[in-house]
């Protein structure tokens, strides 16, 4: 996780309507790069960060180091690692069933109408997420809005396949299957069927509710590991550039055929709370 784990969130100023809890445009201490360019250098680690933030915030943070996975919009377009040689990052989008452009033309002017009405409030606007942020806005306005919001846009989008996540000061309309976890999936997925006999250790750290979904797919990983006839078709994913060649085509939906002889997995929660994870640091 990118957002409070390796970058941390600024405090929320509860009565101060000109702080807002975010992190746009921060980058991580030296010393979280430095562990980054570590791990990324052993050929046989697969690193990613996960995100629910733009491409370009991501790129800008992290973008220089080379051979690491990076994951946009809550995992919605990912780059995985450069092979070796390359210079240009290649992204890809999960396939989620979603006319996102049509969503977009009917929330929008919804949006607009909440902003308007709710001084320091805004619109942000990723590759397959709508938010509307609330953090500068006065707590009890912002509140009764976003409560009125949610309401409308339930009934304005009624006919996509969205849902709306509600977070402390701001509420989001994605796509019903996009969580955090397919993107874990497939990176498990895919690097056990293409480095046999599949992941031996497993490392996943997240902050937030919405990381919840990133540890409940690493147990699933393991349950489903050396049983490769009941595993559940994950999303189709298409090439931003539309160019996909058989191996990365025959992976999506594969995962290990053998089973290591040990495997270790480690899910840790940043701050102690109630969590699927396994383990807790107190901070980022």
């Amino acid at each position: 996780d990118f957002n409070g784990t390796i970058v941390m969130k600024e405090p929320p100023g509860k009565y101060l309507k000109k702080e807002i809890l975010g992190t746009s445009g921060n980058k991580p201490p030296q010393e979280v790069i430095d562990a980054l360019f570590k791990l990324c250098s052993d050929p046989r680690n697969t690193v990613y960060v996960v995100s629910g933030d733009s491409v370009e915030n991501v790129l800008n943070a992290l973008g220089h180091i080379p051979n690491l996975g990076l994951a946009v919009s809550n995992g919605a377009r990912f780059s995985p690692p450069g092979e070796p040689g390359e210079t240009r990052r290649r992204w890809f989008t999960f396939d989620l069933g979603v006319d996102w452009d049509a969503v977009k033309r009917v929330a929008l002017p919804v949006f607009s109408k909440y902003t308007a009405r709710s001084n320091g409030s805004f619109v942000k606007l990723t590759s397959f997420s709508i938010g509307w942020s609330y953090y500068s806005c006065d707590p009890e306005w912002g509140s009764l809005q976003a409560s009125h919001l949610v309401l409308e846009l339930e009934n304005e989008l009624r006919a996509f396949d969205v849902r709306f996540v509600t977070l402390k000061g701001i509420v989001e309309v994605v796509p019903r299957k996009l969580n955090k976890g397919l993107i874990v999936q497939k990176v498990l997925r895919d690097t056990s069927a293409k480095y046999q006999p599949g992941v031996d250790c497993v490392l996943c750290f997240g902050d937030d509710i919405s990381d919840e979904k990133m540890f409940t797919s690493v147990y699933s990983h393991l349950a489903e590991m050396g049983d490769e006839a009941n595993v559940k078709p994950g999303p189709s994913v298409i090439a931003d550039d539309g160019m996909m060649d058989e191996e990365e085509m025959d992976l999506t939906n594969k995962t290990a055929v053998e089973v290591p002889d040990r495997v270790h997995s480690f899910t840790v929660a940043v701050g102690r709370k109630q969590s699927h994870a396994s383990f807790f640091v107190n901070g980022a």
